[in-house]
């Protein structure tokens, strides 16, 4: 790989430090490094600034935490291209690499690394036969209160029939995201490699309060059985307010994220060390 798609957090890399020696390694290694032109204050000498993500690119390379990393997810999607995350986050869960480990990078000039595919969620609203939402979960899709003190209530209806819920909200995963807001809403922590979708409950006002996972076939619909709008989210960022009686739609996308990495990494021993650094910060 040579042509490489930069992704800075400013926010997150104070100054760019991390970024400038990202960029060097990259740099003394032969690949080609764009960066988009907002950030072009980042001080990189020798980098192609666009307006837009390469059509050659081969790889997207973001330095930040997990939100980072699900926000530029976006550019390997449009593109089908992998993403490599650095981690600047308390956990990182996500990345692969530590600022500490950037010599990890050589694996790239020298293609020794493997691709794992994640699933993806695909969430849309059809009205009236056309469709005003469409979006991609790399780890959740969540339906809420709006004010977060009030009561949802909405209905589940998959192939097999339909459960009301009266809670906080719902959560629906991909296996990935089993580890993230799932998980600390009671939710099971799920293989990334199983072909599975996770819908957890939020604080259910009901004795029907348990996870269900469906097969990675199954699509999802729920329905506003509230006298309110209810808050739509996709990997956290609101979207839409679900109108009383509408309808959205759930199911696992055709589209995989394409996940580089340099370990043979065992998920669950990668989940245990990352929380077990969460138990030290707290």
């Amino acid at each position: 790989m040579k042509n490489i798609f930069l992704v800075p957090n400013p926010k997150k890399d104070a100054e760019y430090f991390v970024t400038k020696r990202v960029f060097e390694k990259l740099n003394s290694l032969g690949c080609d490094v764009s960066v988009l032109n907002i950030y072009a204050d980042c001080g990189l000498l020798g980098c192609t600034f666009v307006d837009s993500i390469p059509g050659n690119t081969e790889l997207v390379l973001v330095i930040g935490g997990d939100g980072s990393f699900i926000d530029a997810a976006f550019f390997a999607i449009s593109l089908d291209i992998p993403i490599l995350g650095i981690n600047l986050g308390k956990v990182g869960y996500l990345s692969e690499i530590e600022p500490d480990d950037l010599s990890l990078l050589e694996f790239i000039a020298t293609d020794e690394y493997k691709i794992n595919e994640k699933m993806l969620l695909e969430a849309y609203i059809n009205k009236e036969n056309d469709i005003i939402l469409e979006r991609l979960a790399v780890n959740d899709v969540v339906l809420s209160h709006p004010s977060y003190l009030g009561i949802a209530d909405f209905v589940l209806y998959s192939k097999e029939g339909g459960v009301r819920y009266r809670a906080d909200g719902l959560v629906i995963s991909t296996p990935a995201g089993s580890t993230a807001y799932s998980l600390s809403a009671g939710g099971p922590i799920v293989s990334h490699d199983a072909g599975a979708v996770i819908v957890t409950p939020i604080a259910p006002h009901s004795f029907f309060n348990r996870s269900i996972v469906f097969a990675a076939n199954e699509e999802i619909r729920i329905k506003n059985m509230s006298p309110e709008s209810l808050n739509l989210s996709v990997d956290g960022r609101l979207l839409y307010e679900l109108l009383p009686g509408e309808k959205c739609m759930i199911k696992p996308s055709v589209k995989t994220l394409k996940v580089l990495t340099f370990k043979d990494n065992n998920m669950f021993s990668n989940l245990f060390s990352k929380m077990q650094i969460l138990e030290d910060i707290i």
